[in-house]
């Protein structure tokens, strides 16, 4: 097992490992959230959580993280912005997904990846019919990770439908990142597991 980089966060002050916490730096225009950590720049961390991105917000914690006289943006702006790009990241997994064939859309075809055991993990719509969800046998398939999250409208707009209430994903590796970002987004905005 790889070595993974830690980071403390500055909200709450734990160490935790690098893909668990949110990269931010000083910009010219501000403190900008470098979600895809490209830029560089000296970089404070802090986990996607309302509770500590308040704290890292509210006292000078990122001017002595930062080590520059920063002025601390709004934090309901910063939860907003933050939590726009996590959504644009899970957009674009999916999307991927969906490129790479291992997407299955729609309550029949997810009905049958279920039957073949394929589905490693649902998104739900989140005005999805109760008797479309459960016309789905998601107990027979054992233990499987699922997620509530956007309208039928998004998912159809999303992957080129009208409208889409349900979608599993086939691959381990794609479900592995969807998952994580939508527990990224959880602690940010009421997500329903």
């Amino acid at each position: 097992m790889t070595h993974q980089p830690e980071r403390t966060c500055i909200g709450c002050r734990r160490v935790l490992k690098k893909d668990e916490v949110i990269r931010i730096i000083a910009g010219p225009a501000g403190i900008v959230i470098d979600y895809r950590e490209k830029l560089t720049g000296r970089a404070a961390y802090v986990c996607p959580t309302q509770e500590c991105i308040n704290k890292a917000l509210a006292k000078e914690s990122l001017t002595r993280a930062l080590r520059i006289r920063v002025q601390p943006p709004d934090a309901d702006a910063f939860v907003s912005q933050l939590a726009e790009t996590i959504e644009d990241k899970i957009k674009a997994l999916l999307s991927i997904s969906m490129k790479a064939g291992k997407l299955a859309a729609g309550a029949s075809a997810v009905k049958d990846a279920l039957a073949k055991g394929r589905v490693e993990l649902l998104f739900f719509a989140t005005d999805l019919s109760v008797g479309t969800r459960e016309k789905l046998d998601v107990q027979g398939s054992g233990p499987l990770r699922q997620v509530t999250l956007f309208t039928r409208d998004e998912f159809g707009a999303l992957l080129g439908r009208e409208l889409v209430g349900v979608v599993g994903i086939l691959d381990k590796g794609l479900a592995e990142a969807l998952w994580n970002e939508t527990q990224r987004l959880k602690g940010l905005i009421n997500v329903s597991d």
